[in-house]
């Protein structure tokens, strides 16, 4: 199993956006859009695209925020983005993976790597969100060394990770 992250071109983002309308609804994969309606509407879709097109000028761009594509052995399965959230840099780091592509260790290959961009990146700190009962994505964020904060009052969970020389996870 190879697992990549590769930049979102015109290629790349069709693939992308098949798998995530053909895999998830649009709240799971997508960001949220006005006037979207519920389901995969045209504005939704075209949000979508609208969105990792935006993130094609990296961390230094008008967003702040890169994203990549996640692929097994070159076929597109989900997104990864890092994200300036504060001056350091702090990145956050999210992951969306088609639900066929979970519990198979991509996710935490696609981790891995993003932990990488973002030592390459300079980053000293990288954060992530999930949720109290999203089990699988905290069990891979503590096997690279995240420190979790569970909040009942939201059912969220804050992850931190310092980055290091090494790379985590292993």
């Amino acid at each position: 199993m190879t697992v990549r992250l590769v930049a979102v071109d015109e290629v790349v983002l069709e693939a992308l956006v098949a798998v995530a309308v053909a895999a998830s609804g649009p709240d799971e994969s997508a960001p949220p859009v006005a006037g979207g309606g519920p389901g995969w509407t045209v504005e939704r879709v075209e949000g979508l695209r609208a969105y990792h097109r935006a993130r094609r000028s990296g961390l230094d761009g008008p967003a702040g925020e890169v994203t990549r594509a996640v692929t097994q052995d070159g076929v597109v399965l989900g997104a990864v983005r890092l994200e300036v959230v504060e001056p350091g840099p702090v990145l956050e780091v999210g992951l969306w993976l088609a639900g066929h592509a979970r519990g198979r260790g991509i996710g935490a290959a696609a981790l891995g790597l993003a932990l990488e961009e973002a030592r390459r990146f300079g980053a000293g700190e990288v954060v992530a969100e999930t949720t109290m009962a999203n089990h699988g994505a905290q069990a891979v964020l503590r096997r690279f060394g995240f420190e979790l904060v569970e909040d009942p009052a939201t059912a969220g969970v804050h992850a931190r990770l310092v980055l290091g020389a090494a790379p985590g996870g292993g």
